[in-house]
């Protein structure tokens, strides 16, 4: 077995929590919603967090085997599948979505900033580089979700899709 950090691996396994926990969350918002661009949105944040655990799962099986780190391919969530363009909130659905959006903002935010904090700590060139582009695809998600917030605190309507 190759030696790794036992601190890393602890942040790993936080990680995967931290991960499962937010797939979960955004599974249950677009379970709240009707079909359309809200509940696309809260589905595709689910399966991306799913894929960060499934990708933190391999990295930790690798650094407790006869490795350490892996490759991790960097991805970008868009729009896709998402009918119905732009959404007029009523009320409860609105206040519904900007309390899933605030959670979700200040959630993404905390990813981003451990995955940096964690990418600071090692030394292996593909540990650092895993982390940082974990960190910057949950920057892209706060921008998502902040860019969301806007449109439906200021004009009532989500337009993921768009």
């Amino acid at each position: 077995m190759v030696e790794c950090s036992k601190t890393v691996l602890d942040a790993i396994k936080l990680g995967m929590d931290e991960e499962k926990k937010a797939s979960e969350f955004y599974a249950a918002a677009a379970a709240k919603l009707p079909a359309g661009p809200g509940k696309a949105l809260f589905t595709q944040l689910s399966e991306f967090e799913i894929g960060h655990f499934n990708a933190l799962q391999e990295l930790q099986n690798s650094l407790t085997g006869d490795s350490c780190y892996i490759t991790y391919e960097s991805a970008l969530l868009e729009p896709v599948g998402v009918e119905g363009g732009r959404v007029k909130l009523d009320g409860d659905v609105q206040k519904t979505i900007l309390d899933i959006l605030t959670i979700g903002i200040r959630n993404e935010k905390n990813a981003g900033r451990a995955y940096r904090e964690l990418a600071a700590e090692i030394e292996d060139p593909n540990g650092v580089q895993m982390f940082e582009k974990m960190a910057k695809e949950e920057d892209q998600h706060a921008r998502i979700l902040e860019d969301q917030l806007y449109d439906v605190k200021n004009q009532g309507e989500l337009v993921w899709g768009d």
